[in-house]
């Protein structure tokens, strides 16, 4: 529309006019109010009903919002948007953590060594003590449990020996060690035993245990002593000879007086030994090669552990002898470490204090087996285990932990002994020791809860006996056996009344504490969890077990890294064989966030389903799959079957993951079919997964991508993209979408790129024509998702289509070329360029449709040749995309398409289009933006800024404009066109703007804005992407300039020829792909290839399950820091809101000229607005930036650069989540969207979503003004509502993040204004540049949704339109001549109005809670009027610029209410800056109620009165 001619007031008069108490105030014009009602809404009961307009609230709201079921409704649901996990990093995955806990550990223990052979060396020589040794009268006897002075000699050596063994061979339950005994063995065995067992172990340990209780001490010179074979004289043996001849790796076993002695030789013959090894080895080295070839002298060979590695176990000290104490056994140590049940209930015994009826001899009776848990014997036993375990892992460092307890099953054994030994043998005055050397753990708490264990035990022990008894009195008698015949076996003993132990769970319920209110933040480890990996055997106590395993492993990767030390993985994978329904959620979680940290754990749970012989039914992976199937509901009672289906998706997911096992696998077993059934589940997270793992299933795998398309999976993922409500599965979709055209999701940095459809072999079993319709057909499918409102799914857009210029580079050389050929006749023709995505490709959309209905389809040149075109202008969209990180991603494969069409037989061409083009045109009209959010820290707290550029660090090279060019790197494959010309010329003078399109052509609001630079030239807000993209190709060229050129078009013969070479190379490098067997080789064919680029979605997704989601967030968890911040930030705004409701009397009365603060700038504020509860005023300028000011404290909090290119200006500032912790959102004039998270922080802004609300824009003359992107932010709903000069008005969702209804506006008229209703949202209000008012009822169809239209009211530019959050309701409207109305949208015209000033109205604002609004003139008046009394103004002033008088070149740019306080800022342009004839300034000044403090304090006051009455 026209702009209204203003009324022509003389100066004078008008500045008079608006400062005086002349009459002039209290004239009222009457209106020629003409109603127009078209009709639309008629039938609709809510517009016909009668109004009443005394009612309290306007609008009839009233009812609706009193409704107490509606009220409790709006108090529960309070959301925050933009909030989610992808938002925190545009959806790209973690960095990795710099914490070593959360680093990946080798838990697997690949170097462990197991002990193979063992020599038991026993030299008692009974009835003969050695001298050196007194021993106590009575002394101690017993050896390996047996009397030797009970029976003969002979038998008692004998018994000795086998009891011996028969306990080392119960150490281990798998009995892999060989073990040879030796009693009293005579020296010149002793070689030839050591050295056989080495011979047997070959390179894995040898365990060798002395027992010398019948022989001398150990001499301090490093020998143990043995006998002659006549047993009349005791032969020392040298250690150092012990040490070469049992070799390495090896454990021994010391039980003997001073053993200490040979602790400290060994250490120091085996450090001897291993540097004799290195010495000789490095002489038989030096003596180089004979003439064979082979070396002189072989040398030593050096065992793979060396010799200072070995492990020792000793019973005492140097100076100790073994206790002697009758009660106790002779060998005490042996019995420690081979036997600890019963030595551990012989010590307990002993050291009760209480009378019991137990004797020492009823201990060997306890019954049950030591391997049968659900025994006595059997459960002290497996209590052991966990015990020392436990007392190990709380002590130990991990890295020796895992060495000594779980490398191998008989040193773990061993040392679990050995801290039974410590403990027992401190208690009698002897120090074991070992080597590695151990903490102390004699004293350990966890000893208590043993000795409770025991005592529950063998407080049951007479009653079992007799029990036992009383059952083998009941038995018939037994016949006679033979002496060499077996007894016959017992009948089964009926059940015993043994209590089991509550051990274990105890030590859960412990676990569960730790679980709930542990320092789980500092990351402590539960010291319960050993105990928890020995409760997995029990099946009574394992579904609880493992649901407390679940709650550990969700605390993140750094649990996951302590439960894989501790040795549970081999649990989990056995339990996957259990049948058990109810073990299936917790086991399917487990399992997921092992794979979530560890991929690798894919091949265990695939290993077992190769060879093909096989049945893939055994492979432990198909526990997932079962699950997955659809049939599986009926087994599964779960209220969240979906969630676990998801989680199995994921594991499948993983297991195909770069890993061609798991692919053919999952095919096999109908895992392709299964994720295609869920695609229409309503869970998002199964539909997301399911959907990843399709993916993953035909990732560089031809079977499965033939499957797909024969199935249609592309077809049905094209229609999720553009319907499924969820931005995860839609940027889901397009990842999948990108892997099936050749992009890889491999986690391997070497790996760059899979194998395209169009390159399959005939495993896909598609011909060449069948895969170009999928490729081609998928490419243009997804186009439209450049305008998707989730980065994520624009960024795996870029990915799939540098996937296409990959495939198909000679058709993007010409599509570049005939762009740049395109806009170059437009160019010369004085053409302007179309804008938007709509637009741009509207020219290309006739000649689609033609040759889509043409009978030979894709397969035509020229459609193929137009989708081309379409992806070529989508990339080059995608380069102006908002968020940064897409745009420098699209602008990689922009750059890879100019150098190949620069390096192709086009370039000549090319280089001469643009050579043909006028000087002028080669200046970039507008300079590359600053990144979004980017900070100018040296003038945030100056006093006074005054910033020298735009707050930024801009580049200074010339860039590809406002649209294309994102960041500071330049096409570098043009950088070698500056060799056919020149320097560039500087520009001093200003570029020659467009025809059409004078320097005024943008106006905000009905007015010119601020003169553009001519640096930055006079443009229009949307410039093409083409045509910046041309002027900065020539800019690069650095051609001179030329005052007269003549034509020199490339001849279109030989262009065409090049053409249809370009097209057919791609037909050879496609047909040659098709031939290559795999991808390794067409990369290595191809080594320089960079493209396709790596999609990042799978990997942000995955780390879905490495986060904790069984705990509340951190912000819900009561006590928490942050959940402590939102409960003070919700009591502050309760407290706000209850001290200033009370003023809304008060200030409809009072003086509001009350200045408090003065605000000066470098640049003009365009936009100003308070936050609700933060003392912070936000404004925008005319140069793009954002100032954040602290209005209490008076100084400036922030300053950063919106990221708009230079003359797009911001028309809108709203804020998200004000209750809570606020984001900013920007909107601007080009369309776009940009959210900031914290905006107040210099060192934490960050842009976290950003996208293009309104793409296209319509065609409008240099006389038609443009109110920029209207915007109107629901809180109550999560939307987004916009328009402006387009015939409609857009509602975004910001949960789905896409757009939900476009309702037509039906104006002929740019949308200059908007409001809502912010409760429930459903009526929209919505002013035009006619002067005309439209009511809208989103509730309602398309065709009856705008229910009003109001014209004849306002004949002008409507200024502003609002409608309270607050108070009445009230809506009010003004327009440029000065009317303002007062409206209720049940009544057919306006309940009041007035003219608010005699000249032209400038802007116009209202309280959310009073009803005063105010308005200014253009001549910096202001005036604040009563809604209940609009006879004339209750106060007025003049903003004035800092002196007694404004500037004549000053004009109010913006008003705003405090939504709160009676508090008003005003912005203003002060004009140009004082010795600069380009630069504008402005301020703001902010103005309150007079003695606002005042009184606010007296009604605190009362109100903390009131609070005790």
């Amino acid at each position: 529309m026209p702009r209204l001619p203003e009324q022509q007031v003389p100066e004078a008069a008008a500045e008079y006019s608006d400062v005086s108490e002349s009459d002039e105030y209290d004239e009222e014009e009457e209106q020629a109010s003409a109603l127009s009602n078209s009709g639309y809404g008629q039938g609709y009961g809510e517009w016909d009903e009668a109004v009443d307009i005394d009612s309290n609230m306007r609008h009839g709201f009233a009812e609706a919002y009193s409704s107490e079921e509606y009220l409790q409704a709006l108090e529960k649901n309070y959301f925050l948007y933009w909030t989610d996990t992808r938002h925190e990093r545009v959806g790209l995955p973690k960095p990795p953590s710099s914490d070593p806990a959360d680093q990946k550990i080798d838990w697997r223990n690949r170097d462990r060594i197991r002990t193979a052979s063992a020599v038991l060396v026993v030299c008692l020589r009974i009835g003969y003590d050695p001298p050196d040794i007194i021993k106590t009268d009575p002394c101690a006897k017993l050896e390996c449990w047996v009397d030797p002075f009970a029976i003969a000699k002979d038998k008692a050596m004998e018994r000795i020996g086998k009891n011996l063994q028969q306990q080392f061979e119960n150490l281990a339950a798998m009995p892999k060690t060989r073990y040879k005994q030796y009693l009293d063995p005579p020296i010149e065995d002793a070689k030839k035993f050591c050295t056989g067992a080495r011979k047997t172990a070959k390179n894995e340990r040898t365990l060798f245990y002395y027992n010398g209780h019948g022989v001398p001490k150990p001499t301090p010179s490093g020998e143990i002593w043995m006998f002659n074979r006549q047993y009349t004289q005791y032969i020392p043996v040298s250690l150092a000879e012990i040490i070469g001849w049992i070799g390495s790796p090896a454990i021994y076993v010391w039980d003997c007086s001073a053993a200490g002695n040979i602790v400290s030789k060994v250490q120091e013959f085996s450090t001897k030994r291993d540097a004799d090894l290195t010495r000789e080895a490095a002489a038989a080295a030096a003596q180089g090669v004979g003439p064979d070839g082979q070396p002189v002298n072989a040398g030593p060979q050096i065992p793979n552990v060396p010799f200072r590695d070995t492990i020792q176990l000793a019973a005492c000290l140097s100076h100790e002898t073994l206790p002697m104490n009758p009660d106790l056994p002779a060998d005490l140590f042996t019995c420690c470490l081979t036997s600890p049940i019963e030595i551990a209930l012989r010590f307990f015994l002993l050291r009760n204090p209480l009378k019991t009826n137990l004797d020492l001899d009823m201990l060997l009776k306890i019954p049950g087996k030591l391997n049968d848990r659900r025994t006595p014997l059997g459960e002290l036993m497996w209590i052991f285990t966990a015990v020392t375990d436990t007392i190990a892992w709380n002590t130990l460092p991990r890295d020796l932990f895992q060495k000594l307890f779980r490398h191998d099953l008989v040193v773990a054994a061993l040392f679990r002994g050995f801290l039974l030994a410590e403990r027992i043998m401190r208690f009698y005055e002897c120090t074991p020791i070992s080597v590695p050397a151990l903490p102390q753990t004699h004293n350990h708490p966890l000893w208590d809860s043993w000795d409770l264990a025991v005592d529950m035990c063998l407080a049951q022990l007479p009653t079992l006996l007799e029990h036992e008894q009383r059952w083998l009195d009941s038995l018939p008698p037994q016949p006679p056996t033979l002496p060499d015949q077996p007894p016959p076996p017992l009948p089964p003993q009926p059940p015993s009344p043994y209590i089991h132990s509550t051990f274990f769970a105890e030590q859960l319920t412990a676990f569960e504490i730790w679980l709930e209110q542990g320092t789980v933040a500092k990351r402590r480890h539960p010291e319960q969890l050993p105990v928890v990996l020995q409760v997995l055997l029990s099946q009574a106590h394992r579904l609880k077990a493992l649901i407390l395993l679940c709650k550990f492993l969700d605390l993140g990767p750094w649990a996951v890294n302590v439960a894989l030390s501790i040795g549970i993985f081999a649990y989990v994978l056995r339990l996957l064989q259990a049948p058990a329904v109810e073990l299936k959620p917790v086991l399917i979680y487990i399992w997921a966030r092992i794979l979530a940290v560890y991929e690798g754990c894919k091949e265990d749970l695939l290993k077992q389903a190769y060879p093909a012989a096989r049945s893939v039914d055994q492979a432990p992976f198909t526990y997932f799959v079962s699950v997955l199937h659809p049939s599986s509901t009926q087994q599964l009672h779960l209220p969240n079957v979906s969630e676990h289906r998801a989680m199995c998706a994921f594991i499948l997911a993983v297991c195909c993951r770069d890993f061609k096992v798991g692919q053919v696998a999952c095919l096999r077993v109908n895992v392709f079919e299964s994720c295609l059934v869920h695609l229409r589940d309503e869970d998002p997270l199964l539909r997301q997964w399911a959907i990843l793992c399709i993916a993953m299933m035909w990732d560089d795998f031809e079977e499965a991508k033939g499957m797909g398309v024969k199935s249609r999976v592309h077809e049905v993922f094209c229609n999720l993209l553009h319907t499924d409500p969820v931005p995860e599965v839609r940027a889901a979709v397009m990842y999948a979408l990108g892997t099936l055209l050749g992009a890889t999701g491999s986690s391997n940095p070497a790996k760059k790129f899979g194998r395209s459809i169009v390159c399959s072999g005939p495993a896909s079993g598609l011909s060449a024509g069948e895969q170009t319709d999928v490729e081609l057909g998928v490419a243009m499918a997804t186009l439209k998702s450049s305008s998707d409102g989730s980065p994520p799914v624009r960024r795996e857009l870029v990915v799939l289509l540098s996937s296409i210029v990959n495939e198909h580079q000679g058709q993007f050389i010409v599509a570049a070329y005939r762009a740049i050929a395109d806009r170059v006749n437009r160019a010369s023709a004085g053409d302007a360029p179309s804008s938007g995505i709509e637009g741009r490709t509207a020219s290309i959309a006739a000649s689609l449709t033609a040759a889509a209905e043409s009978n030979e389809g894709p397969s035509n040149p020229a459609f193929q040749a137009t989708m081309f075109s379409c992806m070529y202008q989508t990339l080059t969209q995608l380069t102006a995309d908002p968020q940064l990180e897409i745009a420098e991603l699209a602008q990689q494969v922009m750059d890879y398409i100019f150098d190949i069409l620069f390096s192709s037989p086009l370039g000549p061409p090319a280089r001469a289009l643009l050579n043909s083009v006028s000087p002028d045109v080669s200046k970039p009209r507008v300079p590359p933006p600053p990144a979004p959010a980017s900070i100018q820290r040296e003038q945030i707290y100056a006093r006074d800024p005054l910033p020298k550029t735009n707050g930024h660090s801009t580049p200074t090279t010339t860039g590809l404009g406002g649209t294309i060019k994102r960041s500071a790197t330049a096409l570098k494959s043009l950088a070698h066109l500056a060799l056919e010309g020149g320097p560039t010329p500087a520009h001093s003078a200003a570029p020659t703007p467009p025809p059409g399109h004078p320097p005024s052509a943008l106006r905000l609001n009905g007015k010119p804005s601020a003169p553009s630079t001519p640096a930055s030239g006079a443009s229009s807000i949307s410039s093409s992407a083409s045509t910046d993209s041309l002027r900065h190709l020539q800019a690069r060229v650095g051609k001179p300039a030329i005052k007269s050129r003549p034509s020199s078009q490339p001849d279109s013969s030989q262009v065409d020829s090049i053409v249809a070479q370009l097209i057919q190379q791609d037909e050879e490098r496609l047909k040659k792909r098709r031939q290559a067997p795999n991808v390794a080789t067409a990369a290595e064919e191809s080594p320089d290839q960079v493209f396709p680029l790596k999609g990042t979605f799978f990997d942000f997704a995955l780390e879905y399950y490495k986060e904790p989601q069984m705990r509340a967030t951190e912000a819900d968890e009561p006590g928490s820091v942050l959940h402590n911040e939102r409960v003070w930030r919700r009591q502050r705004n309760e407290a706000v809101i209850i001290k200033t409701q009370p003023m809304k009397g008060p200030a409809c009365r009072t003086r509001w000229d009350e200045q408090i603060g003065y605000i000066a700038g470098d640049a003009v504020p365009t936009r100003i607005m308070f936050h609700q509860f933060e003392p912070h005023i936000i404004s925008s300028d005319d140069k793009g930036n954002i100032t954040v000011f602290d209005w209490e404290k008076n100084y400036r909090v922030n300053y950063f650069a919106n990221g708009t290119p230079q003359n797009v200006p911001i028309t809108t500032l709203r804020l998200v989540n004000e209750d809570d912790v606020a984001l900013l959102l920007t909107a601007s004039a080009d369309g776009d969207i940009r959210l900031f998270r914290s905006y107040e922080s210099p060192d934490q802004v960050k842009l976290i979503s950003a996208f293009q609300g309104i793409a296209e824009e319509l065609p409008r003359s240099s006389s038609e003004q443009d109110a920029g992107l209207v915007v109107e932010w629901q809180q109550g709903r999560g939307q987004l509502l916009m328009g402006g000069n387009v015939k409609y008005i857009r509602v975004w969702d910001a949960t789905r993040e896409t757009v939900v209804q476009d309702l037509p506006t039906r104006a002929n008229s740019c949308l200059t204004s908007m409001t809502c209703d912010q409760v429930a949202g459903n009526i929209v209000v919505a002013g035009f540049g006619d002067g005309a008012l439209r009511v809208y009822d989103r509730r309602l169809p398309p065709r009856d949704n705008m229910v009003r239209r109001y014209t004849g009211f306002h004949n002008a530019w409507v200024q502003n339109v609002h409608m309270q959050r607050g108070g009445n309701r009230e809506l009010a409207t003004a327009d440029l001549g000065g009317q303002v109305c007062l409206w209720d949208i049940r009544l057919t015209e306006p309940i009041a109005s007035l003219q608010a000033h005699q000249g032209n109205l400038t802007q116009m604002t209202v309280h959310e809670h009073a009803p005063i609004f105010a308005t200014s003139s253009a001549y910096n008046v202001v005036k604040l009027w009563n809604m209940d009394d609009l006879s004339e103004p209750f106060s007025k002033f003049r903003n004035t610029s800092g002196g007694l008088t404004s500037s004549k070149g000053s004009s109010m740019t913006f008003l705003a209410f405090h939504p709160h306080h009676m508090m008003l800022g005003c912005a203003s342009s002060d004009g140009l800056r004082p010795g600069s004839s380009t630069e504008h300034v402005g301020h703001i000044n902010l103005f309150r109620m007079q003695d606002y403090s005042k009184t606010l304090n007296s009604v605190s006051t009362t109100l903390s009165y009131s609070a005790y009455f």
